[in-house]
């Protein structure tokens, strides 16, 4: 019986067809193109020695089985896949497609499900690699004048298990629940509980899970935003998230909870000196804001904002340079902070 075991196996054995496969995963996708002295030296690295009349005919015979061009609008004329080619995933990866993967790979590992995924890992290989091999390029050289790094202190990024991280983000994905152990900051022991993940945020250095928990049966619809960091083990579930009405994760975030929340909504009045408040002028406080400049001497911001830790924090950043207008609760802690800190 002539079984599918048998077609693979005269296929891998015929020398053509793996000829073919080296031309198809050597080619880019459009507007990126191979001449046809680039395939032949290509082919010719694998020990394959055939003219580029071979390869042209080869090429035309392949084309309108893959989605394969050539195009011919300047010298050289190129090969390559068309944009919309089903079988273009075999594409050989072009610069932009390279540096992207090594910058997503870079700055959102945290937030992005790739842990024990062996083909996500063998793409941010393949393009490590190709990278390298393209040193020169001045696309590639963008990979070293780029940084993305915070406006605060650069905290160092705790450490994560990627089992466990690997766990609540496919339960995230597949919108399930999972049990756990979570170790909060001011307890000595973990406390085992129900999650029902609804998102993931990356917090600065953390990465958080948006969930609400069930211990011993009750539902607490109480929305967390819990460090993974501080899970000390996770299990799967089977069983259907239980998502809260109305939840937004947009509305959530701004609505300043995620920041430690104080206060839903104050009037924020503060007055600057010139040169601190100036950059409100470029990166504004808020869509919202009101700011009235006295060229050389101050800026005064008016704005409505929840009352958050993190903005308190922000305010004590500026120091002297910034005076708290109002509201009055907001000044009198600012003043009683630094009164506190004078008198140790």
């Amino acid at each position: 019986m002539y079984t599918t075991y048998n077609v693979v196996y005269n296929f891998l054995m015929n020398d053509t067809s793996i000829r073919y496969l080296e031309m198809l995963q050597f080619l880019p996708i459009y507007p990126a193109k191979r001449s046809l002295p680039e395939i032949q030296d290509h082919l010719k690295a694998y020990d394959y020695l055939v003219s580029d009349r071979t390869i042209q005919r080869d090429l035309i015979k392949l084309s309108s089985v893959f989605g394969l061009d050539c195009d011919d609008r300047s010298v050289p004329f190129g090969w390559c896949w068309m944009k919309d080619a089903k079988r273009a995933d075999m594409a050989s990866m072009d610069h932009a497609e390279a540096l992207t993967l090594s910058l997503a790979k870079t700055y959102l590992s945290n937030v992005l499900p790739i842990n024990n995924s062996a083909r996500i890992e063998a793409l941010f290989n393949r393009a490590e690699n190709f990278l390298d091999q393209m040193q020169g390029s001045d696309l590639i050289k963008w990979k070293d004048k780029v940084r993305v790094i915070p406006v605060t202190h650069g905290y160092v990024t705790p450490s994560i298990k990627d089992e466990i991280q690997g766990t609540i983000y496919e339960s995230l994905l597949r919108e399930k629940q999972f049990t756990g152990k979570y170790l909060s900051r001011e307890a000595t022991s973990a406390k085992k509980a129900t999650f029902n993940p609804l998102a993931i945020v990356s917090h600065g250095v953390v990465t958080r899970v948006i969930c609400t928990r069930e211990i011993g049966g009750q539902i607490d619809n109480i929305i967390r935003y819990l460090p993974i960091h501080r899970f000390k083990s996770v299990s799967s579930l089977e069983d259907k998230i239980n998502i809260p009405d109305d939840f937004n994760l947009d509305d959530y975030l701004a609505s300043g909870q995620i920041e430690y929340l104080y206060d839903e909504s104050i009037d924020l009045h503060l007055k600057f000196t010139h040169s601190a408040g100036l950059h409100l002028t470029e990166t504004p406080f808020s869509k919202d804001q009101d700011i009235k400049i006295l060229k050389g001497k101050s800026i005064t911001l008016k704005a409505k904002t929840p009352y958050t830790e993190t903005l308190k924090r922000w305010i004590l950043g500026f120091g002297d340079q910034v005076k708290v207008i109002g509201p009055k609760k907001l000044k009198n802690e600012v003043k009683e902070i630094y009164q506190r800190s004078l008198t140790g």
